[in-house]
């Protein structure tokens, strides 16, 4: 009897933590962001994409990913907290700015020289994405370079 108790105990456990675990969720209340990035209909070859929190969105993490071959994916133990969220995405070809024109910042988030994405898609971005409370949130990126 103590054994059948044990087995279904420890069952329970294996299926709530396989439950939690297969929603995309991280650490924290952290979700798991995919997508795609496009510009003038060609996927984006390299970038990166950033996820800042939007004034009142109830977000809370500032995170991002890199875009390859017009795919990003931000995991759930890096990704953000539910919320809405101003998106920023830059591609420089590999070349970034200086290290005076960003101090602090890491290299792939600083500004790219010769950046072909307009300024509406990254310093002045008017991309935006809302993060669910649970599970995965994809979030694709039309841009257009004029």
């Amino acid at each position: 009897m103590i054994r059948s108790f044990t087995l279904r105990c420890g069952l329970l456990g294996l299926t709530f933590a396989v439950a939690n675990g297969c929603d995309g969720g991280g650490a924290d209340g952290r979700h798991r962001v995919y997508g795609k990035v496009t510009l003038d209909g060609v996927p984006l070859a390299k970038g990166v994409i950033a996820f800042d929190p939007a004034p009142g969105g109830g977000a809370t993490v500032t995170t991002g990913g890199v875009v390859v071959d017009g795919a990003y994916l931000i995991a759930g133990e890096d990704g953000p907290t539910a919320g809405k969220y101003r998106v920023s995405i830059r591609s420089g070809g590999g070349e970034t700015a200086d290290a005076k024109s960003a101090p602090g910042m890491p290299p792939s988030l600083k500004a790219a020289k010769g950046d072909p994405i307009p300024k509406k898609y990254n310093a002045e971005s008017i991309l935006t994405a809302d993060v669910g409370a649970s599970g995965s949130t994809e979030a694709n990126y039309e841009l257009t370079s004029q």
